[in-house]
């Protein structure tokens, strides 16, 4: 909220009056995290952790106001490097730590204002909420930010007006279960109910059973957190549809998706439970503040160079985080609480063969598990379900089922078994006949239905429901998505009461059962052929230019060698700037809005999204993420080493070379230097289009829908999420934008082009419907 100094006199930090746009998230440093760093090898300091020596912002140390060093790189296994800036002390000097007493003296006037604006906040949304909401309580992690709340709103609100839920996801820093203890013992002290929540499922036991969690597939956060306190709240209040009010410790400055939070929320964080953010606007220089002034408690993982206190082994941690854990928590005399043990599952479930434990180890620290997008990376993983359908009958077989596709066939529909080898189910009013046919280990279940937009969906609900019975292993976040209690999962088994009312809560979750999501395998595999398209040259912005200006005569003018023509031919045709070797009426396209134009770019792109390279790198590079050559390679897990550093190369060539498409369009905005004429990308980060053009949108939901197999009707909602596996590409994926930008796309172009596109978004619908009688190229007629 208010920008902040270096303070030469304390060491600390010295907050002004003007507003901060944008923080760098200082944070202390302690001596611990300078011995893991190996510091001790360059300054004297004393082995004290009453208070910290300098401050961090990302990888620049200062000490007093001073850059004096930084660190490069780092991966799990592997310590960062020490780059030295300048000498924070003379020769045999020790470090002064940080006058703490003195620092928050002088900041004393504005962090009382900023603490009673926060406090006065809090009391004002509590009372706003009172009669709205079944309870109060403060979401209680053990990091830093969840204990400067949780004193907030003990200042703020009577201490019976709400409860502390710690979510034990078993996987904690030790250090936080200290922190936890502490906390716990000091709320029975002041008459607050604390309240801990886990999952009946040990970590060990899903990490085997998922697989580990990867970037997109997140199943951890649901099965361990969420649901676990969903489900303790229920208990507490006897009361399956309760309104909760969370008080947490989110923050804008955290994160880019963090930033688009509101300060009161509903759903944002648990489905269907208010979420306020009060220290939302807090950076951390004010938080460490506060926690100083107050002398809360302060969990020494951050002592210990730890950025955050969450889970051991997150998909989400940065690598140099993860050496630090590996530092603090890799040995600990409970197995269960140290990365080892994940670690050890991480390498047990891979699909790859190690010969030595060398090359165990070199996977644990390139963490190229984080990139897993399906189950065909580990080693267990098998289709527990297949569908097909043909001449109007949708055939659904269901390996061993999990749990009973009775059960779950009351979340479809009304239905009626005939016989033991039939039943029907009521859909819209109207009776489907499923007909079962049992083998030894088998079941297969026809259903004679039609295409019409409700029987799409019936299918749709048809095969989830039936994916649950296959996969169900009683995770209990169907159970928590729930709303009205109807479902209980206990010992394996799943029972649903009759009165269900199909309101499809239970079905909104990734591909309709986590598990099923997690380890599922691809149906596809490489089926646009070798990602390694353009060697490692890539492709010039010039010789596309040139091929502009000349056309068809470019191929008899131009002076480019053999292996450039090579992959200039492969680029031209992936994007249908050519066809049959001549220049394309999409080529014509472009060429009328100007090959320099970054409308023309977006459309080449949406081309791109569907050859092999092109599609790995928009399906693999997150956005607002920063990639290193190194981290770039880490993900090409299938690729040999000659092709993973083509492929690197071939980017970097095409997004330096082409700042419309890296920068403008946001494919990938590069950090590089340039000596003795070569190029040496020091990081590329995929950034969202700022102004995106809503025909380009259009044009790419058309193509989108024409590679689902002539999916015209779908939602928004589908569109949002990335993690689906799909032969469509979503714009999404494409350009990075947000759902806002989407609904304000989508609703200008149903306003405009009501002959193409026409979208709902009323109460919870969000459909989007394209002209079945149009296509991709009738799109182009608008440029």
């Amino acid at each position: 909220m208010y920008s902040y100094t270096y303070d030469k006199e304390t060491g600390g930090i010295l907050l002004n009056s003007s507003s901060l746009q944008l923080s760098n998230e200082p944070r202390p440093v302690y001596y611990q995290e300078l011995d893991i760093l190996g510091f001790d090898r360059y300054w004297l300091y004393k082995k004290d952790d009453s208070a910290p020596y300098m401050w961090a912002e990302n990888n620049n140390y200062y000490y007093k106001g001073r850059l004096v060093a930084q660190t490069k790189g780092g991966s799990p296994l592997i310590a960062p490097e020490i780059i030295l800036k300048d000498a924070p002390e003379a020769n045999g000097v020790y470090l002064s730590q940080v006058n703490i007493s003195l620092m928050v003296e002088k900041n004393r006037d504005i962090m009382e204002k900023l603490s009673q604006e926060t406090i006065k906040k809090i009391y004002n949304i509590y009372h706003e909420y009172q009669n709205k909401v079944d309870l109060f309580y403060v979401a209680f992690s053990g990091g830093k930010d969840s204990v400067l709340v949780l004193d907030l709103v003990k200042r703020a609100l009577p201490h019976n007006a709400f409860k502390v839920l710690f979510g034990d996801t078993q996987m904690e820093f030790s250090d936080t279960y200290n922190i936890v203890n502490a906390v716990e013992h000091d709320c029975l002290e002041d008459g607050i109910e604390f309240i801990r929540s886990m999952s009946t499922m040990s970590p060990k036991e899903t990490w085997r059973k998922f697989g580990p969690p990867a970037q997109k597939i997140r199943w951890c956060c649901s099965v361990h957190k969420t649901t676990p306190q969903i489900l303790k709240l229920r208990q507490l209040l006897e009361k399956a549809d309760f309104r909760g009010m969370a008080f947490t410790g989110i923050r804008a400055q955290e994160s880019a998706s963090r930033a688009e939070y509101d300060d009161i929320s509903l759903g944002e964080k648990v489905r269907g439970q208010f979420s306020c953010h009060p220290i939302l606007e807090w950076n951390s220089a004010e938080l460490f503040l506060y926690t100083y002034a107050h002398e809360l408690h302060f969990n020494e993982a951050y002592k210990k160079g730890n950025s955050r206190a969450g889970c051991l082994v997150c998909p989400l941690a940065g690598y140099k985080n993860m050496w630090f854990k590996e530092q603090s928590y890799s040995h600990a005399q409970d197995e269960n609480f140290t990365t080892m043990l994940y670690n050890n599952i991480i390498k047990e479930t891979s699909s790859k063969s190690f010969s030595s434990r060398d090359e165990e180890e070199e996977y644990v620290n390139i963490a190229g598990w984080k990139a897993r997008r399906s189950g065909r990376e580990l080693n267990f993983s098998k289709d527990q379900m297949f569908d097909v359908e043909n001449n109007g009958i949708l055939k659904v077989t269901i390996i061993s089922p999990k749990t009973d596709w009775h059960e779950w066939m009351k979340t479809v529909g009304k239905y009626s078994l005939v016989d033991d080898t039939h039943f029907n189910i009521e859909w819209d009013g109207i009776i489907y006949p499923v007909t079962i046919t049992q083998h030894e280990e088998t079941l297969e279940f026809d259903l004679r239905v039609g295409n019409t937009k409700s029987e799409i969906q019936l299918k749709k609900s048809f095969k989830i429901a039936l994916r649950k019975s296959a996969y169900c292993i009683g995770c209990q976040v169907c159970e928590a998505n729930c709303p009205h209690g109807f479902i209980r999962m206990r010992n394996g088994s799943v029972s649903i009461d009759d009165r269900c009312y199909k309101c499809k809560k239970c079905h909104n979750i990734d591909y309709g059962c986590l598990l099923a999501n997690s380890i599922k395998l691809p149906k596809k595999i490489n089926k646009m052929g070798s990602i390694n398209r353009y060697a490692n040259l890539g492709v010039e912005y010039d010789w596309v230019k040139q091929y502009f200006k000349h056309q068809d005569n470019f191929w008899t003018s131009h002076e480019l060698g053999t292996n450039k023509v090579k992959s200039l031919r492969a680029f031209l045709n992936d994007a249908t700037l050519m066809e049959k070797n001549k220049f394309s009426r999409f080529a014509c396209i472009v060429d009328s809005l100007g090959i320099e134009n970054s409308i023309a770019w977006a459309l080449i792109l949406c081309n791109l999204a569907y050859s092999s390279e092109f599609n790995w790198w928009i399906n693999h590079i997150e956005f607002d993420t920063v990639y290193t050559t190194d981290k770039i390679k880490e993900l090409l897990l299938d690729e040999n080493d000659t092709a993973k550093t083509h492929i690197s190369s071939a980017f970097k060539n095409i997004l330096i070379s082409n700042p419309i498409l890296g920068k403008e369009v946001g494919l990938g905005y590069c950090d590089f230097i340039v000596k003795n004429d070569k190029r040496y990308l020091n990081s590329v980060q995929r950034i969202a289009w700022s102004e995106p053009d809503a025909k380009v949108i259009l044009y790419s939901l058309y193509k989108f829908a024409e590679a689902c197999g002539e999916y015209y009707q779908f939602t928004l909602t589908r569109l949002m999420d990335t993690t689906i596996e799909s032969d469509g590409v979503s714009p999404v994926q494409i350009f990075g934008l947000d759902r806002e930008t989407m609904v304000g796309l989508l609703k200008g172009l149903a306003t405009n082009y009501p002959e193409f596109i026409s979208v709902t978004f009323t109460l919870d619908l969000d459909n989007i419907n394209l002209r079945q009688d149009k296509t991709a190229a009738d799109i182009l007629d608008l440029f």
